[in-house]
Formats: C-alpha cells, sequence, structure tokens
C-alpha cells in the first residue's frame, strides 16, 4: 500500500509522483505525531472521487465530487511531521523512508501552493 497526492489539476512541466509507501506504512504512527504536534493528521487530508473509488472496485453511483485542500494546509502537516522526524530519529522503525516521503510530499505540495492548485491523499493498494 502506499500513499500518494492527487492534484486537482495537472501543473506543466511536474512530475507529482511520490512513493509514499513508507508513510503509508507509519500513517497510524503520523497520526498520533500529528495529534500531538497540534497539525491536522495526512489522512483528513484523504478523498476520493467516483473514478478514484472504482480503482477500488467500488462503484458509487451518487458519490460526492472529491474533496481538494489548499496545499498550504498540507504543507503545514507534512513540514512539523519532518521536523520532528528529524529531532527524533528513533521515533520510527523506517525512519529514513519516511522522512524520505515527507519530502517528495513537501516539494509536491509547495508547488500545489505556489500555482494554487488543490490537492488530496489517495491509497494505492
Amino acid at each position: 500500500m502506499a500513499l500518494y497526492i492527487s492534484l486537482q489539476k495537472k501543473i506543466e512541466g511536474f512530475d507529482e509522483s511520490v512513493d509514499g509507501k513508507g508513510v503509508a506504512r507509519a500513517e497510524a504512527a503520523l497520526d498520533k505525531i500529528a495529534r500531538k504536534l497540534g497539525v491536522t493528521p495526512l489522512m483528513d487530508f484523504f478523498s476520493a472521487s467516483a473514478e478514484e473509488m472504482k480503482d477500488f472496485d467500488v462503484d458509487i453511483p451518487d458519490a460526492p465530487p472529491a474533496t481538494f485542500f489548499d496545499g498550504n494546509a498540507g504543507l503545514r502537516t507534512v513540514q512539523a511531521l519532518r521536523a520532528y522526524l528529524e529531532q527524533h530519529p528513533k521515533e520510527l522503525k523506517d525512519g529514513a523512508w519516511v522522512l524520505d516521503d515527507l519530502k517528495e510530499f513537501e516539494r509536491v505540495l509547495s508547488k500545489a501552493a505556489e500555482h494554487c492548485v488543490g490537492w488530496h491523499l489517495c491509497v494505492d493498494t
């Protein structure tokens, strides 16, 4: 499983792909850390369109449209988590892997914020 960022629209010339496997693996621990730090947990940014739900073999005919969030909101969470894990490297078993993912998330969310493009978190199984 992996967590990845889905942008509301493509940013020309920009590759928004991230690995997201480390963040997915550590999601429960990251949730606790986010709450401790007073920032929005990553999974609170999860949303899926009807089309994305089909990837899970789920068809919801009257599904509401996906929710997109401001890039700066996600940046606050990602930067807080990254800073915390840099100060507490042994907090997570796969801390280096998670940090690499968070840096990728930060890169994408910075670009999204710069271009005023909404985003949401998705799950890839």
